[in-house]
């Protein structure tokens, strides 16, 4: 069994159901689809009304706003201990229908897979990955995990790696020596739905263009947990 869960942000909300109701109709079926909004949004700080969902999609309300890492942080917590699987994704792709089991059908023990990733090497870092793995998941295409391996409170994103979930979320990982199996498949047929400004792709946070932020959040997880060494 494995659930799926995604966040999104109010200027979404109306154009939110064809997304997931491709989600719902995987084959095979979810058990359930999670929403995970927080309550207060640090982007959009106006009162918001939770969008019209289709049957079959739960909201989880997140106390604190987690930036992009509320896709699967609050839902992980949920399903720990539940003996699913969790898949995360974005909100502005369209998964054709294999999408999930592209994903599932490769999965080991003790491993991730994900649609699509890149090698820290692209930023300077010293990668180790075998053939087949990726150092960094990009959550767009999917992530499949245990959610056991992000399920606590401490993996809530600092402030470098606010805007940027998929090297904070890979390193979380990694750091647990949890690696991440590439699964190509998984990311054909995908169609983006969404295409407007409110993305953080190509956003300036905090002065920082994505570039910048990713090298910081990698700064960051070196210092903190000694993982992804500088290339000398």
């Amino acid at each position: 069994m494995y659930a799926i869960s995604l966040t999104s942000i109010p200027p979404r909300f109306d154009r939110l159901r064809p997304i997931l109701e491709r989600l719902l109709r995987q084959e095979p079926a979810p058990s359930q689809v999670l929403l995970c909004l927080p309550r207060h949004y640090r982007r959009f700080p106006e009162p918001f009304i939770a969008p019209d969902l289709p049957k079959g999609v739960r909201v989880i309300w997140s106390e604190s706003d987690l930036g992009p890492a509320t896709k699967v942080l609050p839902a992980a917590r949920v399903l720990t201990g539940s003996g699913k699987h969790l898949i995360y994704c974005d909100d502005d792709w369209l998964m054709p229908p294999h999408w999930a089991k592209s994903l599932l059908s490769v999965q080991r023990p003790g491993e991730a897979v994900a649609g699509s990733g890149y090698s820290v090497s692209r930023l300077g870092r010293v990668s180790g990955c075998p053939a087949g793995m990726v150092d960094i998941a990009q959550g767009f295409s999917g992530v499949l995990i245990d959610p056991a391996w992000l399920s606590g409170t401490a993996f809530e994103p600092p402030e470098p790696a606010w805007p940027v979930d998929d090297i904070w979320l890979s390193g979380l990982l990694s750091r647990q020596g949890i690696r991440v199996r590439i699964a190509p498949e998984a990311r054909t047929g995908l169609s983006l739905h969404l295409e407007d400004t409110h993305g953080l792709q190509d956003a300036m946070i905090a002065g920082q263009d994505r570039d910048s932020a990713n090298r910081a959040c990698v700064d960051y997880l070196y210092e903190k947990y000694g993982i992804w060494p500088p290339i000398s």
